[in-house]
């Protein structure tokens, strides 16, 4: 009975570990937009890894202009353009150490949508002070995926806002399943001592 339990509480927190792990990637917020829009979108890096983040290299799509970038005092920001002077990368550098496990950071932009429709992936880097750089560049469904802005007339913002609540309850969810299986197995684990005595 005893095994049973430990092997109950382990499996919850693997799971709980899992969901923090797959829902932490760069991302862009929102990610939806209007057309012709000037929108602000906040570049966000978490850290999932035991090391420091450094470095973030953001390509961007062609179809969209990045029109200026915030500063952050974290973080230092350097640009290249093209020969006709749109931006086509910005690549920001650790003032320090960076940021650290479990820590993020919002990096905002400003942006001009284009007057059609579209989906724009950013390519993005992510480069830790052990010399790892991870790149986030694969589809939506891929493990390493790229930030993507969609660009959509009349968007449903409610829509858009309920699933990114549903998508962030998600290890909440998980967090409360955990909570609950590891009750139920201390009221089984004392219910048990009490039958023998």
């Amino acid at each position: 009975m005893l095994k049973q339990i430990i092997s109950i509480i382990m499996f919850c927190v693997i799971a709980v570990a899992l969901s923090k792990n797959a829902d932490a990637h760069v991302t862009l917020n929102p990610d939806t937009s209007e057309p012709g829009s000037y929108e602000k979108y906040d570049v966000r890096v978490p850290v999932e890894k035991d090391a420091h983040t450094t470095k973030i290299e953001l390509k961007v799509p062609k179809g969209l202009s990045v029109v200026g970038i915030e500063p952050t005092p974290l973080f230092e920001h350097k640009l290249k353009k093209d020969k006709n002077g749109n931006i086509t990368k910005i690549t920001w550098t650790a003032t320090d150490k960076g940021i650290g496990p479990n820590e993020f950071v919002d990096l905002p932009i400003q942006v001009a949508n284009p007057e059609k429709e579209g989906s724009f992936k950013w390519n993005a880097y992510q480069t830790y002070d052990d010399g790892e750089t991870v790149k986030w560049i694969g589809d939506e469904k891929a493990e390493k995926p790229a930030p993507v802005t969609k660009v959509v007339k009349n968007s449903d913002t409610s829509k858009e806002l309920s699933e990114s609540s549903q998508a962030s309850n998600g290890p909440i969810t998980l967090w409360i399943v955990s909570i609950i299986a590891i009750i139920l197995s201390l009221i089984a684990l004392f219910k048990q001592k009490s039958d023998k005595s």
